[in-house]
């Protein structure tokens, strides 16, 4: 015979469970998101200033 507190409580733990494995999937997408935006950020800025050198950096521009 199955046990409906038993049951019940199984059924709360698996919501919960549920709706934060889907807020944590959320965080770490976002997360690799913008490590990916930073990552691209950087190496245009890297290769730009190796191929480009007379350019000015940090988005200064000569007077």
């Amino acid at each position: 015979m199955k046990n409906p507190w038993m049951s019940a409580w199984l059924s709360a733990a698996n919501s919960i469970s549920g709706s934060t494995r889907n807020q944590m999937l959320a965080e770490m997408s976002k997360a690799q998101n913008q490590m990916i935006e930073d990552w691209q950020r950087i190496w245009v800025d890297t290769w730009v200033a190796m191929w480009f050198p007379w350019m000015p950096q940090n988005g200064k521009r000569r007077k």
